[in-house]
Parts: C-alpha cells; sequence; structure tokens
C-alpha cells in the first residue's frame, strides 16, 4: 500500500509500505493493506512504517489526520519529519513540537487579552457618547 505524509507546504514521505502504526486519541493502530477506510485524527507522536523494500521509517507529526481508503494512507499535519533514527525524533522533534504547542497556547491567550481589552475600549468609547 501507498504511504503519503503531507504537511501544507511539502510531501514528507511517499514510500509503499506493508504496515503503518501510528496513534490517535484511542491509543495505537496498524494498517496493513486491506484495511477498512478509516479517518481519525493523530496525537502528536510518531508514526512507523514498515517499507515494502525493507526497513522502518519514523516520522514525527504534531497531531494531524489519518485517511485510509483502499491501498492508500495519507497521512495531513501541520508539522512532521521523517527520519530512520528513531532517537533522534524521540529526543529533538517532540521536544521541538511540544516547545510550539506551548507558544501556540501562549499566543492564543496574549490575542484574547488583546481582543478583550479592544472590546473594553470600544465600550468606553460608546458609554462616553451616551453620556454627553
Amino acid at each position: 500500500m501507498k504511504l503519503r505524509v503531507l504537511t501544507p507546504t511539502e510531501v514528507i514521505l511517499e514510500e509503499e509500505v506493508t504496515h503503518v502504526t501510528a496513534e490517535d486519541v484511542t491509543g495505537s493502530l496498524g494498517i496493513r493493506p486491506g484495511h477498512a477506510a478509516l479517518v481519525t485524527p493523530l496525537a502528536v507522536g510518531i508514526v512507523i512504517a514498515r517499507a515494502a523494500a525493507g526497513g522502518e521509517r519514523y516520522v514525527a507529526v504534531n497531531g494531524g489526520v489519518m485517511i485510509v481508503t483502499g491501498e492508500e494512507v495519507e497521512i495531513v499535519s501541520r508539522h512532521a519529519v521523517a527520519s530512520s533514527d528513531l532517537a533522534h525524533l524521540e529526543g529533538t522533534v517532540l521536544e521541538a513540537f511540544d516547545k510550539e504547542e506551548h507558544d501556540d497556547r501562549t499566543n492564543k491567550v496574549a490575542f484574547e487579552k488583546m481582543r478583550l481589552n479592544l472590546m473594553r475600549r470600544v465600550l468606553d468609547v460608546e458609554t462616553a457618547g451616551e453620556i454627553r
């Protein structure tokens, strides 16, 4: 079966595989040729692909969606990094994903504070106009 791992800007991995292991919110999933059609959100983690030519490839994904149709498995993630060295992915990439997720939450909080501050100022201006 064909495995494709995509981000918004590039194809990370496109390869013939015999088995894919990924993790969604319910736990680990194993996908082999002939698997039923499936769409599932992925957790931050490592996707393991057993290549048809032999050996394994590892792809760190920062969440995403896995779509299984017929003889194709497609994984779409905001960020993904492929390697044949599992230690590299576990030691560095997942930490970077965690930091990025933390930064995203921090940015969302800052944006929400700015939005609320703007709303307060608009209300102040509206209230000042009513008093006159």
